[in-house]
């Protein structure tokens, strides 16, 4: 039987009651929100937190960003974070589940595992978020029979919104064709990189040379599709490691390594600690977590 030594994952309905049936809910941090999330954990929605003012820091996916006033942080199903915000930091957490929105919601380049998750704006660019979020929660507050069609169009607009300051942020000098073979790639590899990790098997399931997606994930992300694929998986072992008890032969059996020192030769390799090492570390606790 296989062992299921996973720590909760946190729901919407964890946290606060969403809109009626829709897996939808905002607040504003100051009323609902905790300064303090020492213990890393994962949601199974998407979720923003928009800081107005404050300090502090946020780790997500093992690295620290700083919290300042302007910071907008984005969240996917899945990522682990923890935080450790001043008393006085006022904002918005907003949150959504994966069928909110019609269409594949890694369309948005923030909520992809290689992009930053994090994203700084001046107050000029700070307060039309600010007064998007503001109408959106009046719709929440609201919550009539027409609340979530519109919470749905200011939804799309707020995030079109920071998909706009975010390309400003990180731009590229890539065509559209490119970008949208890359975003393919990424979508490909989020449902698959557990039982395939070659470049062969993406670029055949995309009708192009494991060569050219190489060239055009170079181009777009700064590193080839192979290290995309190996990021990928490293990502989530140390997920793994991090918010379960498994074991690290389950580990290695769930990302697709028939041999578990395959694995923790893989995981040195590119961490420069074995995994029990990592867990150590992470969990702060003497051994492997129990």
């Amino acid at each position: 039987m296989a062992s299921n030594h996973h720590l909760p994952v946190i729901r919407i309905q964890d946290i606060c009651t969403p809109l009626k049936a829709e897996v939808f809910s905002i607040f504003r941090h100051e009323e609902q929100g905790r300064a303090s999330l020492p213990q890393p954990h994962k949601h199974d929605f998407f979720m923003l937190l928009v800081v107005a003012r404050g300090s502090g820091t946020h780790t997500i996916d093992f690295t620290p960003y700083p919290v300042k006033s302007g910071s907008v942080f984005f969240l996917a199903p899945g990522q682990p974070h923890d935080w450790e915000l001043s008393p006085g930091t006022k904002g918005f957490q907003l949150m959504f589940g994966r069928d909110f929105l019609s269409g594949d919601t890694l369309q948005w380049p923030f909520f992809s595992f290689s992009a930053h998750p994090f994203l700084q704006l001046p107050p000029a660019k700070m307060a039309p978020v600010l007064q998007e979020l503001e109408s959106i929660l009046g719709e929440y507050t609201l919550a009539d029979f027409m609340s979530v069609r519109i919470i749905t169009f200011r939804l799309l607009a707020l995030l079109s919104m920071l998909e706009r300051h975010y390309d400003e942020a990180h731009p590229t000098s890539n065509h559209p064709p490119v970008q949208r073979l890359v975003k393919q790639f990424l979508s490909l590899l989020e449902s698959n990189y557990r039982e395939n990790a070659t470049v062969e098997f993406y670029a055949a399931q995309l009708h192009v040379t494991p060569q050219y997606l190489n060239i055009v994930c170079r181009k777009e992300t700064g590193i080839t599709a192979g290290n995309l694929i190996r990021r990928r998986l490293l990502l989530e072992a140390r997920r793994l490691l991090s918010l379960t008890t498994q074991d690290v032969k389950e580990i290695a059996y769930a990302l697709g390594f028939s041999d578990t020192s395959y694995f923790s030769r893989f995981f040195r390799r590119y961490t420069g600690q074995a995994p029990l090492a990592f867990r150590q570390q992470i969990q702060k606790v003497p051994g492997s977590a129990q």
